[in-house]
Protein backbone atom coordinates (compact mmCIF):
# COMPACT_ATOMS: atom_id res chain seq x y z
CA UNK A 1 0.00 0.00 0.00
CA UNK A 2 2.78 2.46 0.94
CA UNK A 3 4.82 1.67 -2.17
CA UNK A 4 1.76 2.15 -4.38
CA UNK A 5 1.22 5.58 -2.81
CA UNK A 6 4.89 6.46 -3.31
CA UNK A 7 4.73 5.33 -6.94
CA UNK A 8 1.65 7.49 -7.48
CA UNK A 9 3.40 10.46 -5.87
CA UNK A 10 6.46 9.91 -8.07
CA UNK A 11 4.36 9.79 -11.23
CA UNK A 12 2.46 12.93 -10.21
CA UNK A 13 5.72 14.78 -9.50
CA UNK A 14 7.17 13.83 -12.88
CA UNK A 15 3.96 14.79 -14.68
CA UNK A 16 3.76 18.14 -12.85
CA UNK A 17 7.37 18.95 -13.80
CA UNK A 18 6.72 18.07 -17.44
CA UNK A 19 3.53 20.17 -17.54
CA UNK A 20 5.24 23.18 -15.94
CA UNK A 21 8.11 22.86 -18.40
CA UNK A 22 5.73 22.67 -21.37
CA UNK A 23 3.66 25.63 -20.16
CA UNK A 24 6.83 27.63 -19.53
CA UNK A 25 8.10 26.97 -23.06
CA UNK A 26 4.72 27.86 -24.58
CA UNK A 27 4.67 31.12 -22.63
CA UNK A 28 8.20 31.97 -23.73
CA UNK A 29 7.61 31.35 -27.45
CA UNK A 30 4.02 32.63 -27.70
CA UNK A 31 3.78 35.50 -30.22
CA UNK A 32 2.31 38.75 -28.95
CA UNK A 33 -0.82 38.46 -31.11
CA UNK A 34 -1.77 35.15 -29.43
CA UNK A 35 -1.33 36.23 -25.81
CA UNK A 36 -5.05 36.90 -25.25
CA UNK A 37 -5.98 33.53 -26.76
CA UNK A 38 -3.47 31.79 -24.53
CA UNK A 39 -4.88 33.56 -21.47
CA UNK A 40 -8.45 32.54 -22.30
CA UNK A 41 -7.23 28.96 -22.82
CA UNK A 42 -5.55 29.04 -19.41
CA UNK A 43 -8.81 30.29 -17.88
CA UNK A 44 -10.84 27.45 -19.39
CA UNK A 45 -8.14 24.94 -18.46
CA UNK A 46 -8.25 26.11 -14.84
CA UNK A 47 -12.02 25.71 -14.70
CA UNK A 48 -11.86 22.21 -16.21
CA UNK A 49 -9.06 21.19 -13.80
CA UNK A 50 -11.07 22.53 -10.85
CA UNK A 51 -14.18 20.65 -11.95
CA UNK A 52 -12.23 17.40 -12.22
CA UNK A 53 -10.81 17.91 -8.71
CA UNK A 54 -14.29 18.68 -7.35
CA UNK A 55 -15.68 15.51 -8.91
CA UNK A 56 -12.82 13.53 -7.37
CA UNK A 57 -13.75 15.06 -4.01
CA UNK A 58 -17.31 13.83 -4.40
CA UNK A 59 -16.19 10.21 -4.82
CA UNK A 60 -13.36 10.38 -2.24
CA UNK A 61 -13.42 9.12 1.33
CA UNK A 62 -13.45 12.70 2.67
CA UNK A 63 -10.16 12.79 4.57
CA UNK A 64 -8.65 16.14 5.56
CA UNK A 65 -6.38 16.24 2.51
CA UNK A 66 -9.43 15.89 0.24
CA UNK A 67 -11.02 18.96 1.83
CA UNK A 68 -7.79 20.90 1.34
CA UNK A 69 -7.62 19.85 -2.33
CA UNK A 70 -11.30 20.77 -2.75
CA UNK A 71 -10.64 24.23 -1.29
CA UNK A 72 -7.70 24.70 -3.66
CA UNK A 73 -9.89 23.59 -6.58
CA UNK A 74 -12.51 26.17 -5.63
CA UNK A 75 -9.82 28.84 -5.54
CA UNK A 76 -8.55 27.77 -8.97
CA UNK A 77 -12.09 27.80 -10.39
CA UNK A 78 -12.66 31.32 -9.06
CA UNK A 79 -9.38 32.50 -10.60
CA UNK A 80 -10.34 30.84 -13.91
CA UNK A 81 -13.69 32.64 -13.95
CA UNK A 82 -11.93 35.88 -13.00
CA UNK A 83 -9.55 35.48 -15.95
CA UNK A 84 -12.44 34.88 -18.35
CA UNK A 85 -14.59 37.76 -17.08
CA UNK A 86 -11.93 40.41 -16.48
CA UNK A 87 -9.82 39.90 -19.56
CA UNK A 88 -8.80 43.57 -19.39
CA UNK A 89 -7.23 43.03 -15.95
CA UNK A 90 -5.10 40.34 -17.44
CA UNK A 91 -1.89 41.33 -15.66
CA UNK A 92 -3.41 41.14 -12.19
CA UNK A 93 -5.05 37.77 -12.82
CA UNK A 94 -1.93 36.21 -14.33
CA UNK A 95 0.30 37.64 -11.63
CA UNK A 96 -1.94 36.36 -8.86
CA UNK A 97 -2.36 32.93 -10.40
CA UNK A 98 1.23 32.14 -11.23
CA UNK A 99 2.58 33.95 -8.19
CA UNK A 100 0.37 31.75 -6.02
CA UNK A 101 1.44 28.61 -7.91
CA UNK A 102 5.14 29.43 -7.54
CA UNK A 103 4.87 30.29 -3.83
CA UNK A 104 2.93 27.07 -3.19
CA UNK A 105 5.50 25.03 -5.10
CA UNK A 106 8.36 26.69 -3.23
CA UNK A 107 6.74 25.94 0.14
CA UNK A 108 6.31 22.32 -0.92
CA UNK A 109 9.95 22.18 -2.02
CA UNK A 110 11.16 23.77 1.21
CA UNK A 111 9.11 21.32 3.27
CA UNK A 112 10.47 18.37 1.29
CA UNK A 113 14.02 19.67 1.63
CA UNK A 114 13.78 20.00 5.38
CA UNK A 115 11.85 16.80 6.05
CA UNK A 116 13.16 14.33 3.49
CA UNK A 117 16.20 15.52 1.55
CA UNK A 118 18.12 16.37 4.71
CA UNK A 119 17.50 12.88 6.08
CA UNK A 120 18.56 11.20 2.85
CA UNK A 121 22.20 12.17 3.54
CA UNK A 122 22.75 13.06 -0.10
CA UNK A 123 25.36 15.59 -1.07
CA UNK A 124 24.07 19.05 -1.88
CA UNK A 125 20.59 18.64 -0.34
CA UNK A 126 20.90 22.15 1.13
CA UNK A 127 20.86 23.60 -2.39
CA UNK A 128 17.20 22.60 -2.55
CA UNK A 129 16.53 25.10 0.26
CA UNK A 130 18.28 27.86 -1.71
CA UNK A 131 16.30 27.00 -4.86
CA UNK A 132 13.06 27.02 -2.83
CA UNK A 133 13.83 30.49 -1.46
CA UNK A 134 14.64 31.81 -4.96
CA UNK A 135 11.42 30.25 -6.27
CA UNK A 136 9.43 31.85 -3.46
CA UNK A 137 11.00 35.24 -4.23
CA UNK A 138 10.06 34.84 -7.91
CA UNK A 139 6.49 33.93 -6.94
CA UNK A 140 6.13 36.94 -4.63
CA UNK A 141 7.67 39.20 -7.29
CA UNK A 142 5.23 37.95 -9.93
CA UNK A 143 2.34 38.14 -7.45
CA UNK A 144 3.11 41.80 -6.67
CA UNK A 145 3.79 42.60 -10.35
CA UNK A 146 5.80 45.77 -9.68
CA UNK A 147 7.69 46.60 -12.90
CA UNK A 148 6.17 45.14 -16.02
CA UNK A 149 3.05 46.52 -17.62
CA UNK A 150 2.69 44.57 -20.86
CA UNK A 151 1.11 41.11 -21.06
CA UNK A 152 3.87 39.86 -23.37
CA UNK A 153 6.67 40.74 -20.95
CA UNK A 154 4.75 39.23 -18.04
CA UNK A 155 4.19 36.03 -20.03
CA UNK A 156 7.92 35.78 -20.73
CA UNK A 157 8.77 36.27 -17.06
CA UNK A 158 6.16 33.72 -15.95
CA UNK A 159 7.41 31.27 -18.60
CA UNK A 160 10.99 31.57 -17.35
CA UNK A 161 9.84 31.18 -13.73
CA UNK A 162 7.85 28.06 -14.65
CA UNK A 163 10.90 26.55 -16.36
CA UNK A 164 12.93 27.22 -13.22
CA UNK A 165 10.14 25.69 -11.13
CA UNK A 166 10.19 22.55 -13.31
CA UNK A 167 13.97 22.36 -12.83
CA UNK A 168 13.58 22.66 -9.04
CA UNK A 169 10.80 20.03 -9.05
CA UNK A 170 13.07 17.63 -10.89
CA UNK A 171 15.89 18.24 -8.42
CA UNK A 172 13.45 17.78 -5.55
CA UNK A 173 12.41 14.42 -6.93
CA UNK A 174 16.03 13.32 -7.33
CA UNK A 175 17.08 14.38 -3.82
CA UNK A 176 13.97 13.14 -2.04
CA UNK A 177 13.15 9.94 -3.87
CA UNK A 178 14.77 6.87 -2.25
CA UNK A 179 16.79 5.61 -5.21
CA UNK A 180 19.20 2.81 -4.39
CA UNK A 181 22.42 2.33 -6.26
CA UNK A 182 24.61 -0.75 -6.03
CA UNK A 183 26.91 0.67 -3.35
CA UNK A 184 24.06 1.50 -0.95
CA UNK A 185 22.39 -1.85 -1.54
CA UNK A 186 25.63 -3.70 -0.71
CA UNK A 187 26.00 -1.67 2.50
CA UNK A 188 22.40 -2.44 3.48
CA UNK A 189 22.95 -6.16 2.86
CA UNK A 190 26.14 -6.19 4.94
CA UNK A 191 24.34 -4.51 7.86
CA UNK A 192 21.77 -7.29 7.98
Amino acid sequence: MLFQSLDKLKRQSILAAILMMALGVVMLICPESYVNTLVVTVGYGMIIFALVEMLEFIVSKKALIHYIIFTGALFIAILGVFILIYNQDLLKALGWLFGFVLVQDSLFTLLNALLFARRSNRKGWWMLIIFAIVLMALGVLIFLNPWWDSPTLLMRIIGGALLFSAFVSTLRLIWVWPFKNGKESAEDASER
